[in-house]
């Protein structure tokens, strides 16, 4: 695992490219850059770009807490444990913030992920109708580190 740097631009629209539609959350060029550069995320990447997550720290006033922007691991890389990693990878990244707290929204019909991601503690909080478009709900996760 390591941290992704702007060089890795290029690789992340490629692997973005690999595993979403346009109606999952794909980040464009302009989307990317910002992410990468901003102070309050970061890309954790596990290997040759088998897979990356994005981490974004907020706070309300009240406290810091931890979203899970984007994981996307390659269609070739998958069911090897590489979300299960970067996912860990990350926990310890946001402890390491001081956040207490992890968000993050899949869609409803994912069911590997949400397998995953309750294997790991997460609770479901609800629905989010058309999150992912029209017809394409997704569910709210929550979980204290």
């Amino acid at each position: 695992m390591r941290q992704a740097r702007p060089a890795d631009l290029e690789d992340l629209l490629a692997l973005e490219a690999r595993c979403f539609a346009q109606t999952e959350g794909l980040f464009n060029r302009r989307q990317l850059r910002y992410l990468l550069a901003s102070p309050h995320c970061a890309w954790l990447i596990s290997g040759r770009f088998e897979g990356a997550i994005c981490l974004l720290v907020a706070g309300n006033g009240r406290g810091r807490w931890g979203r899970l922007y984007s994981l996307a691991v390659d269609p070739a890389h998958r069911n090897q444990g590489i979300a299960r990693r970067l996912l860990d990878a990350s926990f310890a990244w946001f402890r390491e913030q001081g956040v207490a707290v992890v968000r993050a929204e899949v869609k409803s019909d994912n069911r590997a992920a949400r397998r995953l991601y309750a294997s790991l503690g997460f609770e479901e909080q609800g629905t989010l109708p058309d999150y992912y478009g029209s017809g394409h709900p997704g569910v709210k996760l929550y979980r204290r580190l």
